[in-house]
Order: structure tokens, then sequence, then C-alpha cells
């Protein structure tokens, strides 16, 4: 715990891996007390994407090392795992409490006691991999393990580019205002173009939903120009649209028939007074992650005319029946035999049958219902005339992973060749 130690431990880069077989590695993640943002830190708490379960009434939490400022956790880790975890550092008023009554009043307690503790996420000032270009990384840091799948075209993002590299990368980026009379709302839209407009020729699309993340919150901006320019993915006109809030995003992005009129209608109208756009459905492709990624796929097997490219990460395809999430520590692998979710009904009834989807489609291993709900549809859809490739990664229902999937999608599904 002394100031050589802990400059040691700085310079080496938390977490640290304390062993590396084959498929695990036993992780340590380190926190310095008295540099806490807590004054008076009783107990840190640990929330590691996919491996620790914030659900738990007995919720993780580092130990402190006897009369030292060290405060540790250790685990077992998947060498191929990629997740964002986040301490939160407690006094004794926000301790987890002793719950009472049912186990439905218990967990409602945990969520009241998880929406104070929530907003005191902070990342890992000792983890090299900080993410500070955009709000997402004062929250949370990175945990790569050595054979996570790679992420190359994001280590521009991680090294904090400077202002000048931020500037040249902006050029090309704009944003517009998008008043929907269909859907009476209005939002920001932010564009993104990698192509020389000089050459006229109509630009492929993505059509990214959760926009707001991706411009702002963890930009992707600089992504898609390395992935560009190293040759992985051809230019295109990249539309991140803003979900506004969590209700709106809620209503539009659960499988809402108005919200694609809309795009079709008003947005592409939109853009087409900017960019000189493609009118080919296989160049234009919808990326969705959550609620997302279901609402891409229903783009998709709805509109195949328009939206010929999907690409669908960790996609919410247990919609609109909620219950059928649980926590990891109620999570049991269904054993039906019919499809488990209104989607995969419908396709199994027909939907998508007439048409030639290119679909790139991700989830997590650790995450659960999600897995096989995935895997349902994954079934469903292979029974028909699309083009397919889905992933396992290994990870949680995470952003961290998917902002490798997204680079890896588009490889994919905007590929000339493919």
């Amino acid at each position: 715990g002394s100031d050589e130690w802990w400059n040691i431990i700085a310079a080496k880069g938390t977490p640290l891996i304390l062993s590396d077989h084959s498929d695990y590695s036993q992780v340590l993640f380190l926190w310095r007390g008295q540099r806490s943002n807590c004054k008076d830190c009783v107990a840190v708490y640990i929330d590691i994407n996919g491996i620790t379960d914030h659900h738990s009434f007995d919720m993780a939490k580092l130990e402190r090392y006897a009369n030292t400022d060290v405060w540790y956790f250790q685990c077992r880790v998947r060498n191929r795992w990629r997740g964002s975890y986040a301490f939160m550092p407690v006094d004794k008023h926000l301790l987890q409490p002793e719950y009472q009554g049912t186990h439905q009043e218990k967990r409602e307690q945990h969520r009241d006691w998880l929406r104070q503790l929530f907003p005191l996420s902070c990342n890992d000032p000792l983890n090299r991999f900080n993410l500070t270009d955009g709000s997402w990384g004062n929250a949370h840091s990175s945990l790569h393990m050595p054979d996570a799948i790679p992420q190359e075209e994001w280590l521009a993002f991680e090294q904090s580019a400077d202002e000048s590299s931020k500037i040249e990368i902006s050029k090309g980026t704009s944003c517009i205002t998008w008043n929907s009379r269909l859907l009476q709302n209005t939002r920001n839209v932010w564009l993104q173009c990698t192509a020389d407009t000089t050459k006229g020729s109509p630009l492929p699309v993505v059509l990214i939903l959760d926009g707001a993340f991706w411009a702002h919150t963890m930009p992707a901006f600089s992504a898609f120009k390395h992935a560009t320019e190293s040759g992985r993915i051809v230019e295109a006109l990249y539309v991140y649209i803003d979900e506004i809030d969590g209700s709106n995003r809620w209503q539009e992005l659960g499988c809402n028939e108005a919200f694609w009129h809309a795009v079709q209608q008003e947005l592409f109208s939109l853009l087409a007074e900017h960019y000189t756009i493609t009118s080919d459905a296989r160049r234009t492709v919808v990326a969705g992650q959550s609620l997302g990624g279901l609402a891409a796929m229903y783009a998709g097997l709805n509109w195949p005319e328009r939206f010929g490219s999907v690409l669908c990460q960790s996609g919410s395809f247990w919609w609109p029946d909620s219950s059928i999430i649980k926590p990891p520590s109620e999570y049991q692998k269904p054993k039906a035999t019919e499809p488990l979710a209104e989607l995969s009904r419908k396709v199994e009834q027909g939907l998508g049958q007439h048409c030639e989807l290119h679909i790139f489609m991700e989830v997590g291993s650790g995450e659960d219902i999600m897995v096989d709900l995935s895997e349902d549809l994954i079934y469903q859809l292979a029974q028909q005339n699309h083009n397919i490739q889905f992933r396992l990664f290994d990870g949680g229902h995470d952003r961290l992973c998917w902002r490798g999937g997204l680079i890896d999608g588009l490889s994919y599904l905007l590929n000339v060749e493919n």
C-alpha cells in the first residue's frame, strides 16, 4: 500500500492477470481507498458485466487488506472475455441492506437500493484503457482478456487522440434535425460521411439506432473512419438516429410499424437533401443492439425491399413479454420445442420467407436467456433463404463488446463480394 507499491501497480495497469491458463485466468481488481471519491468509504462494490451479478442480494464487493489502503477483488475469467466494469465506493448509509419480506418484496427493495448505488459508479483510475473521449468512460473501465476478439479500429479512441486528430475525424460529420409529422416528435440525427462526395455515386446507408450513444457517449466516428481507411468497410453514410429518451425508445424500437414508415417516408427524404443515397436495399444496413437489435431485425423482415441488411447485436427477442428475462441466479435453459417468443413464432409462420436478407447477428455467452432467444430465432431464419453470419462472443450485454461487432458486422454486410 505504499506510494512505491501503487506506482508499480499503476505502471502495470489494472486489473492484473495473475495466471494464464488455456481457457481461464485469475484476474485481480484493485482500488486505492485513500484516493476514493467517497470520503467515509466503508465498502467498495464492483459490477463486472456478465461475471458478477448485480441482481444478487449479496452483491460482489472488494475486500480490504488489513491496515492498508488496498481494496481487492479476484475472480476467474475466460481468456476470450471482454467486458466493462465499475467500482461503487459507499459510506455506511449506502451499505446493501438486509431485505425483508417475500422474494418479490426483496427484489423491489434491491432495485430501490441499486437506483441509489449505480449513480456512484466510477471507472478504475489505474486502468490503462480508460475511455476519456465520451461520458461512458467516466463510469466504466474496460477488461480485455488476452484472447478477446480484436477491436483494432477502436485503438485510436482508446488512446485518446489529441485535439488535432479529433478535428480531422470530425470532418464529414454534421447534425440535422428531424421534425417528424408521422411520429409527432423532433430529434437530432448525426451524419458521418466517409466517402468523397464529389464522385456523385449513391452512398451505402448505415442506420444506427440508439444514435445518441454512438455519437456522444461512446463516439464511433473514429472507429468507422479507421475501418474505412484500412479497407475493412466501404465508404458509406452513417446515420445516427437519436432515441430521444427511454420512454420514446421503448415505444419506437419495440416493433413499431409507424416508426419504420416514418424512416422511409421522412428520414430518407431528409437525407437526400444532403447526400446522394442508395435505393439498393442490399446496401442499406439497419444496426441496433438490445431493443435496437430487435428493431433492426423487425425492419428487415417486414420491409426487405428497403432494409436488406441487418446488423443485430444481443437482440431483445423476448419482446413484448419481459417476464421471460430472469436474473442470472434464476436462469434455467428453456426446454420448449415451440418458438420461444413472438418474432420467432412469426418467422416460423412465414414472415421473411419471400425475401433474401443479409444478416450479421451476435450475442454474448454471458447473456443467459438472450442466447437461447437468439439461437431460436437463428434456427427459424435458417429455414428460409437468408445469408446469415451468427457468432457467440465471450462477453455480456455490453456495448464494449458491441462496438467491435459493429465493425465486424459492417465488414460482412457491406463487402461487395458478399
